[in-house]
């Protein structure tokens, strides 16, 4: 019941362990079900043969063997239930690769993602579900008719009132899948509201901290928490509500069958062992319907994150890897290239076209806003571009696998963000074949490596979250060093300097001195002149346009007095180059 939701190819490959071990799922419930008869007979051939015959040995016997019944029982019972959970585990692995390929290009290519981490949620609630008893009621459901038969075997009006019982209990089911289900999605959407206002007062707790901002935050905070509250709690009551009903309906009904069965023994049409098992077989009838009851809330949530994870995976199709080609040596050329955030038709870079040579370091200065992020984000493939292209040695970007990008781009982005780990981790980019020399030398090359041996620990320096315990300019070094990891051939660095004292400066001058000497290619997004001595071109950009591409040297005589001039005419031509490059 589940699988109600249309799958897409990929959760029905994930989802294929429980296919394949649904035979030996059914067979073992077969046994089993069947076994759950042995306790009916017990107590049908104790009060009709045993009791009348009074024989000892003939109890004795049935109780061994109903014993050896119950102990069948309970292993299979535990077989299929542990089954169950390694189901539950292979859609997890399964599933795993593609849930992180969709948290981490979601946003890159499609805006921003629907309930954030949400996908992570719906994938353990599916395998919560798969894991626990509810698929396992659903296989049971079958049996009832074989219940319905025995019992209409005994006599034909205890079969039918045990079909009336668990005709009843069908509709509560139905009614309660009606009431819940938009209940369940409510309560999911609100959940994720609340989650991801907790995940950005704990990222901005500084913020709310300094600026007095708690309570206002705290006023929404139990906004999102009440309306979590409301809908989460009309879900548990109708759950528990039915739940509540059906084990009082069950329960009405196992006395009615036993008032049944003793006007039948009154009329002379049963005898006294029926009663008992009747009883017990109408109990068992009814059954699978209350487990299905009582798992209602789990299949609902699991079906509706099984809609959830279809429309991600689809939104993020799988990428085959390409074959990869030999590393670039020779220059990027960027032809023609339009832009706008993913998600948005607002075009924030317009027919960029510039090409590099090996050696030579691009510094693109502008206002706020011309488009300068957006083209980095572009060059190195993060955002795709609406039109045009960028291309190293010919080739773009997408005929290289990923682990070749990671050998080939260096980047620091605008927001430095270092992950939880070690430093030297966080260089290496957490790369299972780290090579020490390679770490020591991306970290002199940004001339960090004296800052990092003074902390505790050095490289075995633990990192907490958002770079905690480390100051914003000591994580932009470490950035750099991040970048500069493996020789890339493109260094693309937005703002690198926005933290950086003097010394830092000087470091990321000597840091892009030694990218063109080793034959590599720089683009750097400038607010401040001090970069523009260590780069052979110079583009201002304007409005998402090139307003200007030209060589340093001619954007220095450009800007150059041609004469002495005035000190208040002096003052506004430094003013003039300052608000070329952003400041």
């Amino acid at each position: 019941m589940i699988f109600a939701v249309r799958l897409s190819a990929e959760l029905k490959a994930a989802i294929a362990p429980m296919r394949r071990v649904l035979l030996p799922i059914v067979a073992i419930s077969s046994v089993y079900n069947v076994l759950l008869l042995s306790g009916s007979f017990f107590m049908l051939l104790t009060y009709d043969d045993v009791l009348p015959s009074r024989s000892v040995p003939s109890l004795v016997s049935l109780l061994v063997m109903v014993t050896l019944a119950y102990a069948f029982q309970a292993a299979l019972d535990v077989i299929r239930g542990r089954i169950m959970v390694h189901v539950g585990s292979l859609f997890m692995r399964s599933i795993s690769d593609r849930v992180l390929d969709v948290i981490s290009r979601y946003e890159l290519t499609r805006g921003t993602m629907p309930g954030g981490t949400q996908i992570v949620r719906d994938v353990d609630t599916v395998r919560a579900y798969l894991s626990g008893p509810g698929p396992l009621a659903v296989l049971d459901l079958p049996w009832i008719a074989v219940y319905l038969l025995i019992l209409g075997v005994f006599h034909w009006s205890l079969g039918l009132l045990a079909l009336a019982g668990v005709l009843v209990l069908v509709s509560l089911m139905l009614l309660n899948n009606r009431m819940t289900e938009p209940l369940a999605l409510a309560t999911m959407r609100t959940g994720a509201r609340r989650a991801g206002l907790a995940d950005a007062t704990l990222r901005n707790a500084e913020t709310l901290k300094a600026l007095g901002m708690a309570g206002a935050r705290r006023g929404e905070w139990h906004a999102a928490e009440s309306e979590y509250l409301r809908a989460n709690d009309r879900f548990s009551y109708i759950s528990s509500t039915m739940s509540g009903v059906t084990k009082a309906f069950r329960m009405l009904l196992q006395s009615a069958t036993l008032a049944l069965g003793a006007y039948l023994v009154i009329e002379g049409s049963a005898t006294g062992g029926i009663i008992i098992a009747s009883s017990i077989l109408s109990s068992r009838a009814l059954a699978p319907v209350e487990q299905v009851i009582a798992n209602w809330k789990g299949m609902v949530s699991s079906r509706q994150a099984l809609g959830r994870l279809r429309e991600l995976l689809d939104a993020v199709p799988h990428q085959v890897e390409p074959m990869g080609l030999e590393f670039p040596n020779a220059g990027i050329s960027v032809a023609g290239v339009t832009a706008a955030p993913p998600g948005t038709r607002t075009v924030t870079l317009a027919d960029v076209a510039f090409k590099l040579e090996a050696g030579e370091a691009l510094a693109v200065v502008g206002r706020s806003g011309s488009g300068k992020t957006t083209l980095a984000r572009i060059v190195c493939g993060v955002w795709p571009a609406l039109r045009g292209s960028v291309r190293l040695d010919g080739a773009t970007l997408e005929q290289w696998s990923p682990d070749q990008i990671a050998r080939i781009i260096g980047y620091v982005p605008q927001s430095i963000e270092l992950f939880e780990g070690t430093i030297a981790q966080n260089i290496a980019r957490f790369r299972p074949d780290a090579d020490r020399e390679a770490i020591l030398k991306a970290a002199r090359a940004a001339d960090c490596h004296d800052l990092i041996v003074r902390l505790d620990g050095g490289y075995d320096y633990l990192i907490g979250p958002q770079g905690g315990g480390l100051s914003a300019g000591q994580c932009q070094r470490i950035a750099l060093a991040r970048a500069l990891y493996g020789d890339p051939f493109l260094i693309v660095l937005d703002e690198p300097n926005s933290n950086l004292d003097y010394e830092g400066e000087m470091a990321l001058g000597q840091a892009i001195k030694r990218v063109r000497e080793r034959g590599g290619i720089v683009l750097v997004i400038a607010h401040r002149p001090s970069v523009i001595a260590h780069v052979s071109h110079i583009m201002v950009m304007n409005n998402g346009r090139i307003e200007r591409f030209e060589t340093r040297e001619e954007f220095q005589t450009r800007m150059r007095p041609p004469a002495p001039i005035s000190r208040s005419e002096s003052k506004r031509e430094e003013a003039d180059m300052a608000a070329q490059v952003g400041e």
